[in-house]
C-alpha cells in the first residue's frame, strides 16, 4: 500500500512537470546500492526524440548541458503508438548512476519487452569517454545471439568504483506501442531472477492449459458448445501471454515470421478479444430474446475479425504503399477493439432486461481486472493517463487473467453441475417411465396370457361339456327317430321327420360350436390358415348342396396375421352370406374373394348369380336378421358393410 501511494504521488509530480513542459537541466543520479539486487529507474529517466534519425552517441553525449533532454513524465516510459516505418524515429533514454563503493559493480539493464527493432546501450564516464558499447539487437536477433540467452533484452555493464557514469539507451521501433520498461538487475542476481520469472510464467501457462483440458472434459461429457468456446478463450489467453512475454520470440523464432513484419504480435490479442465475444454469445445468448438484434450485431463484428486477419496478411498478396499501410493500420485498430463495446452491451442488456442477471454479473466481475488493465494501457498509449507499472508489466496481467479464469471456471463448473443434475434427473425420469411401461407391458402380457388361458378353458369346456351333450342328444335323437319309424302308428313317419329336423339343427349347432372353438382356440391366424379353413367349410357343408358351386380366391400376403376376432367375424359373414344364397338366391355359382393388404387392410367380397333381392315375403324377416348380424360383425371389426343387387347379389366388407 505504501509503495502504491509513493508511485501515485510520483506519477502526479511527473505529470505536473510534463504539463509545465519543463526542460531537463539537472538529472537525478541513481546511487547503486551495495546489497539490493534490483534498482528502479522511475523518476530518474530523461529522453531525447531524435527527429533526424541520424544522431550518434558522440552527438548525443555532447547535449549533456543543453535542454534537449526532457523528463520522462510517466512511471514507465511510453511514447505512444507508431504507425509505420515512415514516421519511426529513434528515442534516446538517459539515466545516471553513482557507485560509491570501493569496488566496481556489475549490473544488467533489462528491457522488459521483446518487440523492439533496434536496441543499443552506451556507458559514458564523467569525462565523456565511452566505456562500453553494446551490439545492436532487436526482435529479429535470435535469443542465442543476444548478450543473454533470454526472451527479453539484457545489457551487461560495469560501473567503476567511486565513479559516476551516464547510460544512453537508443531505442528504435517501427510499428506498435513504444513502451520501454527499463530496470536494473545486479549481475549476480540474474540467474535467480530468470528462474523466478520462468517458474512464475510456467505456473501461469500450466494453470491455463489445465483449465482448458478440464473444460474439454466438461464439453465431452455434455457436448455443450459454451465449454468449447471457453476453451477457445483459454487458448487465446495462452497465446496472448506467449506472444507478449516473448516466449514465441525465444522458442519459436522462425514461426514468428509466418506473418509479415511484426504482425504476429497483434494476432493473439486479436484472437483473445474475438474469442471472448464468441464465448459471451453462448454464455449470455440473446438470439431467442427480444434483443436478438444484438446477436446479429455480434455476428457482424465477428466477420469484422476476418477483415482484421486480412489486414494482417495483406502483404502476402501485394506490396503496400505507405498510404495503404496507414489505412490498413487505422482499419485494424478500429476493428481490433470492436468486440469490447459489444461485450459490454451483452452484459448491460442481460442485466437490465433480466435475461441472465447472475451470469452477466459473474462474467463482469471475472473480466473487469484484466480488461481494466488493457483499457488503461490504451489510455496510456493515447497519453491520457501516465503509464503505471501494472499497465506495462504483464506480470500484473497474469493474476488478473487467473482471477478471470477462476471465476468463470467456478461458474461453468456450477453450470456443469446443474446440467449434470438435470441430465441425471431426466435419465432417472426416463428410467422410471421405462420401468412403468415395462410393468404395464408385463401386466398386459399377463392379462393377455390369462385371457388365452381363459379362452382355452372355455373352448375345452364347450368341447367337453356342451359339445359332448349335443353329440349325445344327436345320437339319441337319431336312435329315437329310427325306432319311431318302426312303430306301427299312423303318425310315426311324421314323428320321425320332426326328430330328424331336430337332429339337423343339433348337428348345425355342433358344427358352429366346432368353428367357434377353432376360432378362439388361438390368438391369431395367418391368411393361409384362414383360407384353408374356409375351403374346408365350403367343401364339407356347401358343396354337398346340389346345384351350387362355390369358388374361393384368397390373395395378398399369405403370411399376414389375422386376430381371432377378425377370423371369427369374417368366417361368420361368409357363412351367413352362403346360407342366404342357398336359401333364397336360387343361384348356381358363388364366389368368395378375400384380399389382405400389407398394411392390414382387408376386403371380403361374396358374389352369386342368383335372382337378387326378389325373395318371398315369408323369408324377409329371416333375411333382415341375417343382414343385420353381418353388418354388426363388420362394425365390430371397424369396417363397413354393403350389399349390392346387380346381376345377382354382392356382399362386400371393407376393414
Amino acid at each position: 500500500m505504501r509503495r502504491f501511494i509513493q508511485l501515485f504521488l510520483l506519477s502526479w509530480t511527473l505529470l505536473t512537470l510534463r504539463l509545465m513542459a519543463q526542460p531537463l537541466r539537472d538529472q537525478t543520479v541513481v546511487v547503486l546500492p551495495s546489497n539490493e539486487s534490483q534498482v528502479s529507474l522511475v523518476g530518474s529517466l530523461a529522453f531525447l526524440q531524435d527527429s533526424s534519425g541520424k544522431r550518434t552517441i558522440t552527438d548525443v553525449k555532447q547535449l549533456t548541458n543543453e535542454s534537449a533532454f526532457q523528463y520522462v513524465t510517466s512511471p514507465v516510459p511510453n511514447f505512444g503508438v507508431i504507425t509505420g516505418t515512415q514516421t519511426a524515429t529513434p528515442i534516446w533514454l538517459r539515466f545516471r548512476l553513482q557507485n560509491n563503493l570501493t569496488q566496481p559493480q556489475a549490473w544488467l539493464a533489462e528491457i522488459d519487452f521483446w518487440c523492439f527493432d533496434e536496441l543499443q546501450l552506451f556507458i559514458v564516464n564523467e569525462a565523456g569517454q565511452v566505456l562500453s558499447t553494446s551490439p545492436i539487437i532487436g526482435w529479429k536477433t535470435p535469443a542465442t545471439q543476444r548478450l543473454r540467452h533470454h526472451r527479453y533484452f539484457w545489457f551487461p555493464f560495469t560501473v567503476p568504483a567511486q565513479q559516476r557514469v551516464t547510460a544512453y539507451l537508443r531505442v528504435m521501433k517501427h510499428r506498435g506501442t513504444q513502451v520501454i520498461p527499463v530496470e536494473l538487475v545486479r549481475e549476480s542476481a540474474y540467474e535467480l531472477t530468470v528462474q523466478k520469472s520462468y517458474l512464475f510464467w510456467g505456473g501461469i501457462l500450466f494453470t491455463l492449459t489445465f483449465v482448458a483440458i478440464m473444460s474439454l472434459v466438461f464439453f465431452l461429457n455434455t457436448f455443450n458448445r459454451v465449454y468449447s468456446k471457453y476453451i477457445f478463450c483459454l487458448l487465446g489467453l495462452v497465446g496472448f501471454f506467449i506472444i507478449n512475454n516473448g516466449f514465441m520470440n525465444q522458442f519459436a523464432f522462425r514461426e514468428q515470421f509466418w506473418l509479415p513484419r511484426q504482425n504476429v504480435y497483434f494476432l493473439f490479442p486479436l484472437i483473445l478479444f474475438y474469442s471472448q465475444l464468441i464465448f459471451v454469445r453462448s454464455f449470455l445468448p440473446l438470439r431467442r430474446t427480444p434483443s436478438h438484434r444484438l446477436h446479429t450485431t455480434g455476428t457482424v463484428v465477428l466477420w469484422c475479425g476476418l477483415v482484421c486477419l486480412l489486414a494482417l496478411t495483406a502483404e502476402w498478396f501485394t506490396p503496400l504503399s505507405s498510404m495503404m499501410e496507414l489505412v490498413l493500420i487505422r482499419i485494424f485498430t478500429t476493428l481490433y477493439w470492436l468486440p469490447l463495446p459489444v461485450i459490454v452491451a451483452y452484459i448491460a442488456v442481460s442485466i437490465i432486461r433480466k435475461y441472465y442477471v447472475r451470469e452477466a454479473w459473474l462474467y463482469l466481475v471475472a473480466v473487469t481486472p484484466f480488461y481494466a488493465l488493457n483499457l488503461g494501457l490504451v489510455l496510456a498509449n493515447l497519453r491520457l493517463i501516465p503509464t503505471y507499472e501494472p499497465l506495462a508489466n504483464f506480470a500484473y496481467y497474469a493474476p488478473a487473467a487467473l482471477f478471470e479464469v477462476l471465476v468463470l471456471t467456478v461458474g461453468l463448473a456450477y453450470r456443469y453441475k446443474i446440467d449434470r443434475d438435470q441430465t441425471e434427473r431426466l435419465i432417472k425420469e426416463q428410467t422410471i417411465h421405462q420401468q412403468r411401461m415395462y410393468e404395464a407391458e408385463v401386466q398386459a402380457l399377463a392379462l393377455k396370457n390369462s385371457l388365452l388361458v381363459e379362452k382355452e378353458r372355455i373352448a375345452r369346456d364347450l368341447h367337453d361339456n356342451v359339445g359332448a351333450h349335443l353329440a349325445f342328444v344327436v345320437t339319441n335323437l337319431s336312435h329315437i327317430s329310427d325306432q319311431a319309424e318302426k312303430q306301427p302308428t299312423s303318425n310315426g313317419a311324421q314323428w320321425a321327420s320332426q326328430l330328424r329336423t331336430i337332429v339337423n339343427y343339433t348337428r348345425d349347432a355342433v358344427k358352429l360350436l366346432r368353428e367357434t372353438i377353432w376360432a378362439i382356440h388361438q390368438e391369431s391366424f395367418t391368411v393361409e390358415e384362414f383360407a384353408e379353413r374356409l375351403n374346408q367349410y365350403i367343401n364339407r357343408y356347401v358343396h354337398s348342396s346340389e346345384g351350387l358351386h362355390v369358388y374361393t380366391d384368397v390373395t395378398g400376403s399369405q403370411t399376414q396375421r389375422l386376430s381371432s376376432t377378425q377370423v371369427l367375424n369374417l368366417f361368420r359373414i361368409v357363412q351367413e352370406s352362403l346360407n342366404n344364397v342357398l336359401k333364397h338366391a336360387q343361384a348356381t355359382q358363388a364366389t368368395v374373394q378375400l384380399h389382405v393388404y400389407a398394411d392390414g387392410h382387408i376386403n371380403l367380397r361374396i358374389h352369386d348369380n342368383g335372382r337378387g333381392f326378389s325373395w318371398p315375403t315369408a323369408a324377409a324377416s329371416d333375411l333382415h336378421y341375417g343382414l343385420r348380424n353381418m353388418q354388426t360383425r363388420a362394425q365390430e371389426l371397424g369396417g363397413t358393410f354393403r350389399m349390392i343387387a346387380d346381376e345377382g347379389t354382392t356382399v362386400e366388407v371393407d376393414v
